[in-house]
């Protein structure tokens, strides 16, 4: 009797402790914040634009108020999401949030500007670098189309800017440092970076 007291036992250990890997193995995307992250998503498409800056603004804070392991947790688990969706739905998520920029007044795109660089500010050594690293890799792996049609986009904006604007523009780049060069334009052409 003792012999199979000890036996089951020792199974429910080994069980626990497979159960603790499945668990950590769970995909992070069925996780509640994803959940809860992508339904407000939806709420917030019947929203005002004012209404849905402050729900972002509110987001924003709460992510703020979380520890580094939990931020880095939600970010995995965003990515694995993110990765997941078709790359049309992508496309059409980024091109809203381009339309949502640029229907912004310039206070409320300085004032975007200057969160973006406190968050980053904010972030160890390591995820900047992480960050920079990731930034770097998405310029290097895009379809040199890509890449010509970023930069003939840039151009155009460039082109539409106040005089003011494109000071702006020139100094907050210089703040933040130099892109990767371009690799596949001769030097003169539009959004050739050195």
């Amino acid at each position: 009797m003792n012999t199979i007291l000890k036996t089951m036992i020792a199974a429910g250990i080994a069980v626990s402790f497979s159960l603790n890997a499945l668990a950590a193995d769970i995909a992070p995307a069925d996780a509640p914040y994803v959940q809860e992250h992508i339904q407000r998503l939806e709420r917030m498409k019947d929203m005002t634009p004012e209404q849905r800056a402050q729900e972002r603004k509110a987001m924003r804070e709460e992510v703020r108020k979380l520890t580094p392991e939990q931020r880095a947790e939600h970010r995995k688990a965003m990515r694995a999401y993110w990765e997941k969706r078709p790359s049309e739905e992508r496309r059409a998520y980024r091109e809203e949030r381009r339309k949502e920029w640029e229907s912004m007044t310039p206070e409320q795109r300085a004032e975007r500007r200057r969160e973006m660089h406190e968050r980053f500010e904010e972030m160890s050594p390591e995820e900047r670098r992480e960050m920079r690293e990731k930034m770097k890799e998405h310029w290097r792996n895009m379809p040199s189309e890509g890449r010509e049609a970023r930069r003939k986009e840039m151009h155009e904006r460039f082109e539409k800017m106040s005089p003011e604007e494109r000071e702006e523009f020139r100094r907050d780049m210089g703040r933040r440092g130099i892109m990767p060069p371009c690799v596949d334009c001769p030097t003169g052409k539009p959004g050739y970076m050195e």
